[in-house]
């Protein structure tokens, strides 16, 4: 009798904010557009996160716009990233450009709360989207895109597991000049092999 044959034990998950998927020490849950609309904005408006993700001000109203029609879009899933202790959103995880028909997405993650930088969440939050993405959704393939300056982020791709496959020359602008885009991605075969072998 292996391991996995044992039921496993129901975590308690009364504290949290409506819990989608439980990690270790954090968990995704949907996000509450009249609750998480000013963390959203602030995090997309923060320089040092913008510079690789968004060129837009972004306002509470405008955000919360954002979020109410990211919710009825099934081309985008998004979720909130919490920490499991205090229910504190530290940041975002989504699944983009869903293509039911090619079975593929493209995949990101953004840590907005600072002081959660560094800690691991991004990698957790990572490996709990490839789960839901792979054993869920049912995709063949994530992929994800990263500027070449942003060395944080293709880092945690690839200690996730993410294969590098090129770059895309120039297809950014930012601060004045064009930035090179790395692009990863993970098939469903190397996750199972990975994460469930």
């Amino acid at each position: 009798m292996t391991k996995d044959t044992f039921p496993k034990a129901v975590e308690d998950t009364s504290h949290m904010q409506n819990p989608f998927i439980v990690g270790e020490r954090l968990y995704l849950r949907p996000l509450e557009p009249g609750q998480d609309n000013h963390l959203y904005s602030t995090w997309l408006n923060d320089e040092e996160i913008r510079r690789y993700f968004s060129v837009y001000p972004t306002s509470d109203t405008r955000g919360k716009e954002r979020l109410d029609n990211m919710y009825k879009d099934f081309r985008h899933i998004l979720f909130g990233i919490a920490n499991k202790e205090d229910n504190r959103l530290m940041g975002l995880v989504g699944l983009k450009d869903i293509n039911v028909l090619n079975q593929s997405a493209e995949f990101y993650v953004i840590i907005g709360d600072r002081s959660a930088w560094g800690k691991g969440y991004g990698t957790e939050a990572t490996k709990l989207m490839l789960r839901y993405g792979f054993l869920e959704l049912n995709l063949n393939r994530i992929q994800t895109q990263d500027m070449e300056e942003n060395i944080g982020g293709w880092r945690a791709d690839e200690k996730a597991g993410f294969k590098y496959e090129g770059t895309l020359r120039e297809v950014m602008p930012r601060f004045g000049k064009f930035h090179n885009v790395k692009v990863y991605s993970m098939l469903r075969s190397e996750y199972l092999e990975s994460f469930q072998g």
